[in-house]
């Protein structure tokens, strides 16, 4: 085929998604009718790890943080672009597709792409295509194929070497900061040392990696959120891999990664505490707007991180807010702003070696625990006394009478 009749005929593009087990067939076929044969025609794979966390060319120019330079991940399917030379080559390697495809119904693109005056000549690498297109000639046909629908491309040509970002990375990826990265040092103080110790006796020696949470979360007290060189210090302590101390890190959102304020304010958004009392909407307003941020952030001064998370668990006093260890419940828009104010002036007049009262943990509303408007109206008799129904510590050591 001459140079001139190839430029006349046109340069298509046909994507498709195929399992593992119909590859090799659906390209062959494909290939029986010349598309990626014509010279400077180019066949490439794509790999997709899982929907919407990437992909990477199993040649060079790898994504590490992915999958090794000529990896290739072991996924649901493939996705394939195999270049067509001409009109007719392109709707015979469509009809091909169709009936080497597993699927009833296939889920497919064909672009026509912008020639750039003539072919390239063979060669072992070639430049990237212009990402302009005239006209689309096969609209795609819907299937149940995540990975096609969500991923296919609508309006240009963009490199199937490049993933977008995922909106949770910040729950399962590190990337170094000057505030977090393994050269900056930690080791636990001599009072979480003894606290260390006293973990570890609970725990059979050969076993003692089961102690991992309840020292990342002393590490997170002592540093204020659970850094790399914290996971890194109670990796070395428990003699265990690092990654292992990673997954329980990543895992549990009791654990966090990165700084967070002095009070770290968590509102239960949670359907009871939506409809419990005035709704934790409202609550959720009131704090934006007295702080000036909105959840997910921390304040310019640092006093201050809001964040919306799960039922907390308080349900019967919705709606709740627990501010680093201790809950405040039957909130109002007012007394949430009162208790905003008192734990900023406490922590300002601290530094000034003053003392402010901060509203006492617990309902808001002046009731006691979770007893209804009536009072307490049931287990009255006997009285509940924690001296007189409670073990005592060591009791249990004691010699038991015969």
């Amino acid at each position: 085929m001459s140079s001139d009749s190839a430029s006349a005929s046109g340069r298509y593009k046909l994507v498709f998604f195929v399992p593992h087990s119909h590859l090799e067939a659906c390209k062959e076929a494909i290939f029986a009718t010349g598309a990626g044969t014509f010279p400077g025609g180019k066949y490439t794979k794509c790999c997709f790890q899982m929907p919407g966390q990437g992909q990477f060319l199993p040649s060079d120019e790898a994504n590490p943080a992915i999958g090794a330079a000529g990896a290739l991940e072991m996924v649901e399917e493939m996705k394939v672009e195999v270049m067509c030379f001409g009109r007719s080559i392109m709707l015979q390697a469509v009809d091909a597709l169709i009936k080497a495809h597993p699927y009833e119904e296939v889920a497919y693109e064909v672009y026509k792409l912008e020639d750039c005056c003539s072919p390239p000549p063979p060669s072992t690498h070639i430049p990237s295509l212009p990402p302009a297109m005239a006209s689309k000639f096969f609209p795609a046909v819907p299937r149940v194929g995540r990975q096609f629908f969500q991923r296919a491309p609508k309006t240009q040509c963009r490199p199937f070497s490049a993933g977008p970002q995922r909106c949770s990375d910040s729950l399962s990826v590190h990337r170094n900061k000057p505030t977090n990265n393994p050269s900056i040092p930690f080791t636990f103080n001599e009072q979480n040392q003894r606290l260390i110790d006293e973990i570890l006796k609970r725990y059979p020696p050969q076993y003692k990696k089961a102690a991992v949470m309840p020292l990342l979360d002393l590490g997170q007290r002592q540093h204020g959120f659970t850094s790399i060189s914290v996971m890194n210090e109670v990796a070395r302590l428990l003699e265990m891999p690092p990654m292992r101390v990673y997954e329980v890190a990543t895992f549990y959102t009791m654990y966090n990664r990165e700084p967070v304020g002095k009070y770290f304010v968590q509102l239960c958004t949670t359907t009871p505490c939506q409809l419990g009392g005035c709704g934790s909407t409202k609550i959720l307003e009131a704090i934006e707007e007295h702080l000036g941020i909105t959840a997910g952030h921390t304040t310019e001064d640092g006093l201050f991180t809001l964040l919306e998370v799960e039922c907390l668990g308080a349900c019967v006093n919705a709606p709740m807010v627990q501010i680093n260890d201790d809950y405040y419940e039957d909130l109002t828009p007012e007394s949430m702003k009162t208790l905003l104010t008192a734990l900023k002036e406490s922590a300002t007049a601290t530094d000034a070696g003053k003392t402010v009262k901060v509203p006492a943990p617990g309902p808001m509303s002046g009731r006691d625990t979770c007893e209804n408007s009536a009072g307490l109206t049931n287990l009255k008799n006997p009285v509940w006394d924690p001296e007189t129904m409670m073990r005592k510590d060591g009791a249990l050591d004691q010699p038991q009478q015969q």
